[in-house]
């Protein structure tokens, strides 16, 4: 090696993929190829990725997720929702190929071949998968369910009519429906992980979660008070960030509650109460834009006309450690709260809001992001053809 290639090797290559990742604030799955030039380097990687390929339980944990990340695509991703591209297939060298050093090898073809392309779409659902498996909390999941779970269910209860209701006494309020959010399939967990840019589990905040829908928006309200006065979720572990409200304007409503102090109340049915709020609790037109466009912002897949108010909390959970009775694990877990009224909730049923509206956009998304240079190929390709004819 002459002194020029040796200072161009040194100081002039860089796996520039791999850069734009650290430098410019991209996500790993988003790059278009690797950077790996031999099988015993592909072999390296994977071992300071976290598998010693040594190990025959390493190596089979990866051949596993190699085929469900190739499941994965052939049950969700290869059949446009739209209907405006045609169906893909995994070509058969990488549809059978269940080398992970293989499959690494490929992804950093330098030509960006149809075999490298469909290499890197694999691996990045394999990427995500390896999350999904290698969470902490997975092992705990049931302990942490039934911890946030219990701090709800003591203020739950129902009559004899069947109805149900938050809190006893003067301060009960009647609700329409309280669910516990169930468990997300595996397969919906790696979907959602696909279109978040960080990638990660720790980042899903709504695996655990409650919805309270309550007869109208003022109960709306008094559900929130009665959380908070009752400290059934803490406010202060409230993550900021993640709140969403396009249900109460809070400001008209404050408005209104000053007015209603000043009116002489004497004779006022809890009726006439309701009836008095009403028009404090609705945005205006403009305004209900404005919400929409922030929460557009935060979540692009979730519709706008979802109407209700949502907090992410963190509860410090416990869980004993099973074999030693001096020991136990404290973490701050999320989950979600959802609160709205019965109009809204019909609504996220029978309208726009509707949650197969909700799964097909995110699905065009991810497929879009795992197989973007994939449909790049077919529609050079197919463009070329016409350009033959």
């Amino acid at each position: 090696m002459d002194q020029k290639e040796r200072l161009i090797e040194t100081f002039a290559t860089f796996p520039h993929e791999l850069m734009d990742v650290v430098l410019s604030n991209k996500s790993f799955i988003d790059i278009n190829g690797l950077s790996i030039e031999s099988y015993e380097e592909a072999h390296l990687y994977l071992k300071n990725y976290g598998y010693d390929l040594d190990n025959a339980v390493h190596a089979e944990q990866v051949r596993s997720i190699l085929s469900e990340a190739k499941s994965f695509i052939q049950t969700y991703l290869l059949e446009d929702p739209e209907g405006q591209t045609p169906t893909l297939a995994i070509p058969p060298n990488v549809l059978w190929e269940d080398d992970p050093r293989n499959f690494l090898v490929m992804a950093s073809e330098k030509t960006r071949s149809i075999t490298q392309r469909w290499a890197c779409a694999v691996l990045r659902v394999a990427h995500t998968i390896t999350h999904v498996e290698n969470d902490l909390s997975k092992y705990f999941f049931q302990g942490i369910k039934k911890q946030i779970f219990a701090r709800f269910m003591t203020h739950l209860n129902v009559n004899n009519k069947g109805e149900y209701f938050i809190g006893r006494g003067r301060n009960q309020i009647r609700l329409k429906l309280f669910e516990m959010k169930s468990e997300k399939t595996k397969e919906s967990l790696i979907m959602k992980l696909l279109h978040k840019k960080e990638n990660v589990t720790a980042d899903v905040f709504d695996r655990v979660g409650v919805r309270i829908v309550t007869n109208d928006k003022l109960d709306v309200l008094l559900v929130l008070k009665y959380l908070a006065e009752n400290h059934v979720v803490s406010f202060a572990n409230i993550k900021p960030s993640r709140t969403r409200n396009n249900l109460i304007d809070l400001e008209k409503f404050l408005d209104g509650l000053v007015r209603f102090k000043d009116e002489d109340l004497t004779g006022w049915s809890e009726e006439q109460v309701r009836d008095y709020f009403k028009p404090f609790l609705t945005f205006d037109k403009d305004k209900a834009a404005e919400q929409e466009e922030q929460i557009r912002e935060n979540n692009p897949y979730s519709s706008t006309q979802y109407t209700s108010i949502q907090l992410t909390a963190r509860q410090l959970i416990t869980i004993q450690d099973p074999f030693s009775i001096n020991l136990a694990y404290k973490f701050f877990f999320p989950f979600e709260i959802q609160i709205l009224d019965h109009e809204s909730f019909v609504e996220s049923r029978t309208g726009r809001a509707s949650h197969d509206e909700y799964k097909k956009s995110q699905i065009i998304s991810v497929r879009q992001r795992v197989l973007e240079n994939v449909l790049r190929y077919h529609a050079r390709k197919k463009w070329q053809e016409v350009r033959t004819v």
